[in-house]
């Protein structure tokens, strides 16, 4: 097995077996490969048809992932073991979905231990629900967004791209110097992230939108495809005074109702956050996409 560490070019092979795979884990996003590259010191590695990758962070976030593609799974991981082998790593799997979890335990019985936690569960909702945020449920929701209409009549909605790039930096400028005062090293990476995704927004197919107020851009997301039916929400950032009268319920209406070819929209993890799990929990997610970490015993 040969590894490298992502580049921007490696998009052109590792989309289409995602796409193939019909996976619709966030983590194969390529934008996410790439962009966490550093984060997690990520590898990837194409053999025979599979994407393999190989990620060094804490935790659930270290060790191989299952091999998207089509093929001779077992092989290949048969393959993953002898790599492990002889570079004297543990046998760990990261990112286990609970249909890999069963094939893992079939092609090594009794071999490895698997943990999940709730905080790697991948957020999935149906992305009509979210665009017309119809019903009971989602009373709260329309009524935000109508609060940020009524405040703000003169607000403007416009699809993210080479153009307003800019805009959508000023706005995580301001939201990470709102948030300097906490010292929070994920703000701090997560800042670069999206200053990184922006100068590569075409390379990394990147989609998403800016809402302006009096011309001024108020808030922003960024997103890409996982596969042709599920697009991912990377970033999602309001700020100010807009941030508490609905901007955040509105740029994620705003955005999704653009996206009509989509049927379902990955909104990420909570990585155990009780605000963002709050968040995410009050959007009705369609599925919840349990995750594991395997490890030799």
């Amino acid at each position: 097995m040969e590894w490298n560490k992502p580049v921007l070019c490696d998009g052109t092979w590792i989309r289409p077996i995602v796409e193939e795979s019909g996976y619709i884990g966030s983590d194969a996003a390529f934008a996410n490969i790439f962009l966490l590259r550093e984060k997690y010191d990520i590898r990837v590695c194409q053999y025979k048809g599979f994407l393999i990758r190989y990620y060094s962070g804490k935790e659930s976030r270290h060790g191989y992932t299952f091999p998207l593609g089509k093929g001779d799974v077992e092989k290949a991981l048969l393959a993953i073991k002898k790599d492990a082998e002889s570079l004297e790593r543990p046998l760990e799997f990261c990112f286990v979905t609970e249909e890999q979890k069963e094939i893992l335990e079939k092609v090594f019985p009794g071999e490895l231990h698997f943990q999940s936690d709730r905080g790697d569960s991948d957020y999935i909702y149906d992305r009509q629900e979210l665009a017309n945020l119809s019903g009971k449920a989602f009373h709260k929701k329309k009524n935000h967004v109508s609060k940020f209409k009524r405040t703000y009549p003169e607000y403007e909605y416009v699809q993210l791209g080479v153009s307003n790039v800019d805009d959508a930096r000023l706005v995580e400028d301001a939201w990470y110097y709102d948030h300097l005062q906490q010292e929070d090293s994920s703000a701090m990476f997560e800042y670069g992230a999206i200053k990184e995704a922006l100068e590569n927004l075409e390379e990394l197919e990147l989609t998403g939108g800016v809402i302006y107020v009096n011309g001024s851009p108020v808030a922003m997301t960024i997103a890409s495809s996982i596969n042709k039916d599920v697009s991912d929400i990377h970033f999602e950032k309001s700020v100010g005074e807009f941030s508490l009268n609905g901007g955040y319920a509105a740029i994620n209406q705003f955005h999704v109702q653009g996206m009509e070819d989509v049927m379902y929209v990955n909104r990420e993890e909570d990585i155990g956050i009780e605000g963002l799990r709050k968040a995410k929990e009050s959007y009705h997610p369609k599925m919840m996409l349990k995750k594991y970490h395997g490890r030799k015993n």
